[in-house]
């Protein structure tokens, strides 16, 4: 069938944009896309700050090891740096977090100009069928067979607006695909970014790590000294003595009151939801740390640091601080004369005072004050006495 010099147009212009192939990566004169140059940069910008973290921990172990003849200080020092590394790393993970949010809303622009081109393109060539079977008339001879001028300026206006409007549909697809072209470029920066950022991830959780292995290595060597030095014994104990008469001092000026109307109520939950794993039970057992409790006053549930903790009943924070033998520790009072214990925490997310519900993450898991190795250890108190856990919410 014979097609009119319109149609033909159209179905050259279409075919010229179906003929475009939608790279969406460019060569550079060096032969490297867009992408790989942006994957090389980042790798090499995370080498770079890797090495230069992994300078600056053995620097700060080289530091540590001039305090190593007073653990309390030596201790207490090495958490801070641990806690500085840790905030760093929830810094990555935030980092990470809203990376990936980029790359799912990316992931749907691009879905939707897709299907976007996919039904332009069906519509078009509708339009192709349509001119095809219908474009044995020209323009020239639509004009001349009108019956007037008043028809024949009307017929030409008719086919002017219907000229007008398929160029605007083929510019509409045009702009889809370069559109197509942005996102996908988009996307593969975004993924390449995500990488970048876990490599970082990695690395500090590497450096916190290495800071852990070297403090559980110095407690290991403490037991020898602590064997033959009843200083070292005593001023051990003396902490403990201390951490557990401030507990008790609070806790005892909460019920004297008398008149507190706060209530328990739905019990306790599990306050590390991420890990089940109970590395040292409730009662007696051989201290980890010479000269510490031999009768566990809670229980200890291994994790890696970073873990989220949460309270495991609504309740108002009475201690929020940090102490050599216990490291960063919370104190929650639930009411009903049941207080709730979270030690060794890499970082405390909760101040005295504050009220928090249950299941509100109040800190994280870590190996902060005297442990030889990420964990939380989990104290109930009733009525002025340790209970176990486990009877709790086991």
């Amino acid at each position: 069938m014979k097609l009119n010099k319109y149609s033909k147009n159209i179905i050259l212009v279409i075919l010229s944009i179906l003929l475009i192939c939608p790279f969406s990566s460019f060569a550079t004169d060096e032969g490297m896309t867009a992408e790989e140059r942006l994957r090389i940069e980042n790798s090499q910008n995370a080498l770079s700050r890797i090495n230069e973290s992994k300078k600056k921990i053995q620097s700060t172990i080289k530091n540590l090891n001039s305090l190593k003849n007073d653990m309390q200080k030596y201790i207490e020092e090495l958490d801070k740096n641990l806690e500085l590394l840790v905030d760093e790393l929830n810094i990555t993970l935030n980092n990470i977090d809203l990376k990936q949010e980029e790359i799912n809303k990316t992931n749907e622009e691009l879905e939707l100009a897709k299907e976007k081109e996919e039904k332009q393109y069906s519509d078009m060539k509708l339009r192709i069928k349509f001119f095809y079977e219908k474009g044995e008339t020209s323009l020239l001879e639509n004009i001349l067979t009108g019956d007037n001028l008043e028809d024949i300026l009307t017929k030409a206006e008719y086919i002017q607006s219907i000229t007008n409007y398929d160029r605007s549909k083929l510019n509409e697809l045009v702009k889809i695909k370069n559109d197509i072209i942005i996102f996908e470029n988009q996307l593969q920066n975004e993924k390449a970014e995500l990488v970048y950022l876990k490599e970082i991830e990695m690395a500090q959780k590497d450096n916190i790590e290495q800071l852990i292995v070297e403090k559980t290595k110095e407690l290991e060597d403490t037991k020898s000294k602590i064997n033959t030095s009843n200083a070292e014994l005593k001023k051990l104990q003396e902490e403990e003595k201390r951490q557990e008469a401030e507990i008790a001092a609070i806790e005892r000026a909460i019920l004297a009151r008398g008149n507190s109307k706060r209530i328990l109520q739905g019990g306790l939950v599990w306050p590390c939801p991420d890990s089940k794993r109970i590395t040292s039970t409730f009662g007696k057992r051989n201290s980890p740390t010479k000269g510490g409790s031999t009768y566990h006053q809670g229980i200890d549930i291994g994790a890696p640091t970073g873990t989220k903790v949460i309270a495991a009943a609504a309740g108002e924070v009475v201690i929020s601080k940090y102490s050599y033998s216990g490291g960063n520790y919370i104190m929650i009072d639930h009411g009903s004369g049941i207080f709730t214990i979270y030690m060794h925490l890499s970082k405390r997310s909760c101040e005295v005072g504050q009220e928090v519900s249950q299941g509100q993450k109040i800190g994280e898991v870590g190996s902060t004050g005297i442990s030889t190795g990420p964990h939380l250890h989990f104290g109930i108190r009733k009525n002025g006495s340790y209970v176990n856990p486990i009877t709790f919410v086991g």
